[in-house]
């Protein structure tokens, strides 16, 4: 009996997100990780192999959609300029959901901070991924700044 009301604590105590999380939808949120670990390390090598060839890219900063791998390196490759750890990017709240077969979109908020600092500036994000070939890439991307 002990068992049995331990069990029943543990799954009603979890979130309802971790609970209802499918294996497509961890895998995806482990490229988001790896997304902000390689811009908090400026591998923007890293950063741009996330993406697939055929991607639909809007940056912060963006003029225009970003429809290719050339364009995504050439938005990147100032923050590969700054020393890795200069600024760290993290997750704030992010959701996902599972849209399709082998298609997951992740919607939420992440932060830059400058290293030593405890708060940074808070980005809103927005991104699908496609299962290609067995990897995971970010075929749609949009990020921009929270309104004030």
């Amino acid at each position: 009996m002990k068992i049995f009301i331990t069990s029943i604590l543990l799954l009603f105590g979890l979130p309802a997100s971790l609970q209802a999380q499918s294996d497509a939808e961890v895998e995806a949120a482990a490229v988001f990780e790896q997304f902000l670990d390689a811009m908090t390390n400026t591998d923007m090598e890293v950063v741009t192999s996330l993406f697939s060839e055929d991607a639909l890219f809007w940056g912060t900063g963006s003029q225009s959609l970003v429809t290719d791998p050339a364009g995504v390196a050439l938005y990147f490759e100032p923050v590969g300029r700054n020393p890795p750890g200069q600024t760290v990017a993290r997750a704030r709240d992010y959701e996902s959901v599972e849209i399709g077969n082998n298609l997951v979109a992740i919607s939420g908020m992440w932060e830059v901070v400058p290293s030593g600092q405890s708060e940074g500036t808070p980005l809103r994000v927005s991104m699908v991924l496609a299962l290609r070939n067995g990897t995971w890439k970010i075929i749609q991307f949009h990020n921009s700044a929270v309104p004030q």
